[in-house]
């Protein structure tokens, strides 16, 4: 993994100074909002103003004489709350590379952040994840073609109290498209995982997947991915009380309709395995759909809607009962365009967890108003 980071900063650079004339584009935002629930508690809530403010970066361009596409970006942030600020100030960072073609294309993606109140695993605790993928097609011009996925993906807490949690995946997996046009394609794919704690053996695990799907233009207003799956997963090591293998059928979906030029309805969708370390579960099974609808009003007026619901279910009795959690998020939001430029927002949020496991639930309003500079 290391070696991947390296050759991909490296390969970053020298383009960068060869092609400095490519695209390099930035992004300031300044989010002050209000939070009436910052640990997402049933009893006792504390609030907060919050002041984030954000720094990104985002650079592309083409490697001439060679037929690649490279990308590149990068982000730097500082939150700062008005409770607790020794306790709840994080600073947060990320960037990313790519490069590729329409056959393939190669990712490393780092981030550093805190795990928000609502983390399955912690409240608050600084985390490393690094993501580095290799994918590969065929001509999709044929009517059949294959691909190849490999990836790695390792999260490290910076805390010892959770080195316990410090965990690398490896997947790999390839798939058989059957190419309707160069736009739309069927496909089957398998990936294989594997699961390993840097400190906790208990959690070790392989898996497989086997899906159907469709990718690209479904119809000639709606774009994007829709696949079925089943999943299984064994844990190395047998412990009473714990299941040790098990299987789901599955979903994903991410469709985008466009009736017309000023709207767009984002229809996302999945149902999966998470890791857990809830009393004697040591996955739960997560089952979401949501909606982002915008709407443009006279070029500098733009109306968003989002809303999701989740339930999260944990197979093992606890306390006699088999926890399950449903989660509902609403967010409206209105934006306006001063120029090109220069974009404010206002937009309220709704959270509210519903639980048989009383301790868990919670409800949240947060409400804010954000300004964004692009040079």
């Amino acid at each position: 993994m290391k070696k991947i980071t390296s050759l991909l900063v490296l390969m970053f650079l020298v383009v960068s100074v060869a092609y400095a004339d490519k695209p390099l584009q930035f992004i300031f935002s300044e989010d002050i909002s209000y939070d009436d629930n910052i640990y997402s508690t049933k009893d006792d809530k504390k609030s907060s103003a919050i002041s984030s403010s954000q720094l990104f970066a985002k650079y592309s361009g083409n490697i001439p004489n060679s037929g690649l596409k490279i990308g590149a970006n990068a982000n730097i942030g500082y939150n700062a709350y008005s409770e607790e600020p020794a306790k709840n100030d994080y600073m947060n960072a990320g960037a990313g590379l790519n490069i590729g073609n329409s056959k393939f294309s190669l990712d490393e993606k780092f981030l550093y952040t805190a795990d928000p109140a609502t983390s399955e695993l912690t409240e608050r605790a600084k985390r490393i994840n690094n993501t580095a993928s290799f994918r590969f097609k065929t001509s999709l011009e044929k009517m059949f073609s294959i691909g190849f996925l490999v990836s790695d993906i390792f999260d490290k807490y910076i805390d010892d109290e959770y080195k316990s949690l410090n965990r690398n995946r490896i997947n790999a997996g390839a798939q058989l498209y059957y190419n309707v046009s160069p736009k739309t394609s069927f496909y089957f794919a398998y990936l294989f995982s594997n699961i390993k704690y840097e400190d906790n053996e208990n959690y070790d695990s392989t898996g497989n997947s086997f899906s159907l799907g469709v990718n690209g233009n479904v119809t000639k207003k709606v774009k994007g991915t829709a696949q079925i799956s089943y999943d299984t997963r064994s844990y190395d090591k047998d412990i009473e009380g714990m299941d040790n293998d098990f299987g789901i059928f599955g979903y994903l979906l991410s469709l985008t309709y466009e009736p017309t030029s000023k709207d767009s309805l984002l229809l996302k969708g999945e149902r999966k395995m998470e890791e857990s370390t809830f009393a004697n579960n040591r996955y739960y099974i997560s089952t979401e759909v949501g909606l982002e609808y915008k709407h443009k009003i006279q070029q500098k007026w733009t109306l968003g809607l989002l809303a999701s619901y989740e339930n999260i279910g944990y197979p093992e009795t606890v306390e006699n009962l088999n926890r399950t959690d449903d989660l509902i998020k609403v967010k409206p939001s209105i934006e306006y365009k001063f120029k090109d430029y220069l974009f404010a927002s206002i937009w309220y949020q709704f959270k509210n967890k519903a639980s048989n496991y009383e301790s868990v639930e919670y409800s949240d309003n947060k409400v804010g108003i954000q300004m964004k500079l692009c040079f």
